[in-house]
Order: structure tokens, then C-alpha cells, then sequence
């Protein structure tokens, strides 16, 4: 005897059994990326690749590396920044001396002491110097200097400060070295002694040189006073020599 439960069962058992799928059914719902087109399959991928983003930066902290930057490279402009026309062994020596300044760049630092006691006595006393350069005492100095001044003019032969300027020539032969314009000595003669006197102490004159000597008494003396004749050369010689 069959109870109805076995029944249910056996009817539910032996009903028709539903098959499954063909695989190529399932294979069909999958999607074929080759009839995607190119944007869209990009647009995909971006999405599930999108790298992490970088942490912010504060406003403050960049504004800050921002200033020394630019500080930094107005610094290495400044350092590097030279004159026009500087070669590149100049830049060399700048960029070698730039961080200290030299004190031998400056025209007196090698200047001694005793350079310039030197310069201040020469200032003061012009023969001095000259006494260096020809040896002996200033007169003797002066002397030698009007007859190297002198040379290869006629009728001069200076041998003192008294008789060798008695004529006016060597007034006239020393200044013409200077200033020919004023003196025409090929014209000159040892007779005419005012004419003589007259043209040297006038070109003398012509540039800022005062006559000590009196033209009268030298005219009328055949041996002037030797300190006043030495006098008045050494004015001619510290105008233009020193």
C-alpha cells in the first residue's frame, strides 16, 4: 500500500529533469571587446587604472620654496653678471677674487711710507728729483739737465749760471724746445741781446711763467747773478717737467 507522501515525491522525482545549457549559449552573453569601439574601450580601462593621486602641497609651504628659488637664482645672476667685453680669463680672476676684496687693488696700497715722504719733498724742492737722476748736488744737476735740453743748438755752450746766459741764446735755445711757435731761434744772434731776452721772457710768460729777471740788467752785465739766472731756469724746469 502506498502512502500519498511517497506519491509527491515520486511524482515531483519523476517529472521531467530540465538540461543544462550548451556552453556555447553562455559563451554568447560574453562581451567581444573587438566590436567595442576604440573610445569606449579606452574609457573603460582609464577608469579601473586611474593612479593615486599626489598629496597636496600646502599654499604656504610652496609660496615659501617658490621665494627661495627665485631669491636663489637672482643670487647666482648677481655672481655670475660681468662688465661687456670681459674675456674669459678676466671672468676667471673675478670669480676667483669676488668673495674677497684685495687691498692691493687699490693705487696707494703699495705706496710706503718713504714713497711718500719721497713724492711730498719732490712736490716741495723739483731738484731734488733731479739730483737723483744726474748724480751730485742740485746745481750741478740743473746744469746738466739745460745742456742735454740744449744740445745741437748753435752758438750755446752752458758751462755756468752766470756768463753762458749772458746773451739771451740759451733762454731762447732751452724755451724753444718747449715752444718753438714763440721763439724763431734760427733768426736770432748772439749781438742782439734785448731781442733775445725779450722773446724768451715773453714766451715764458705766454704760459703762466713770471720773469724774475730784469731785462735791463741783463743787457747791460756781462756776468748776471748766478742764483737769480739758476732761479729763474728752475721755474722753467718745474713747469714743464714736473
Amino acid at each position: 500500500m502506498s502512502c500519498p507522501l511517497q506519491d509527491k515525491v515520486r511524482h515531483s522525482i519523476s517529472g521531467p529533469i530540465s538540461t543544462s545549457k550548451p556552453l556555447t549559449a553562455l559563451s554568447d552573453k560574453r562581451p567581444n571587446y573587438g566590436e567595442i569601439p576604440v573610445q569606449e574601450h579606452l574609457l573603460r580601462t582609464s577608469s579601473t587604472s586611474r593612479p593615486a593621486s599626489l598629496p597636496r602641497v600646502p599654499a604656504m609651504e610652496s609660496a615659501k620654496t617658490i621665494s627661495v628659488s627665485r631669491r636663489s637664482s637672482e643670487e647666482m645672476k648677481r655672481d655670475v653678471s660681468a662688465p661687456e667685453g670681459a674675456s674669459p680669463a678676466s671672468l676667471m680672476a673675478m670669480g676667483a677674487t669676488s668673495p674677497q676684496l684685495s687691498l692691493s687693488s687699490s693705487p696707494t696700497a703699495s705706496v710706503t711710507p718713504t714713497t711718500r715722504s719721497r713724492i711730498r719733498e719732490e712736490r716741495k724742492d723739483p731738484l731734488s728729483a733731479l739730483a737723483r737722476e744726474y748724480g751730485g748736488s742740485k746745481r750741478n744737476a740743473l746744469l746738466k739737465w739745460c745742456q742735454k735740453k740744449t744740445e745741437g743748438y748753435q752758438n750755446i755752450d752752458i758751462t755756468n749760471f752766470s756768463s753762458s746766459w749772458n746773451d739771451g741764446l740759451a733762454f731762447c735755445a732751452l724755451l724753444h724746445t718747449y715752444l718753438p711757435a714763440h721763439i724763431p731761434y734760427q733768426e736770432l744772434n748772439s749781438q742782439d741781446k734785448r731781442r733775445n731776452f725779450t722773446l724768451a721772457f715773453q714766451a715764458a710768460e705766454s704760459v703762466g711763467i713770471k720773469s724774475t729777471l730784469d731785462i735791463n740788467e741783463m743787457v747791460g752785465t756781462e756776468r748776471p747773478d748766478w742764483q737769480n739766472v739758476m732761479l729763474y731756469v728752475t721755474a722753467i724746469y718745474k713747469y714743464f717737467e714736473t
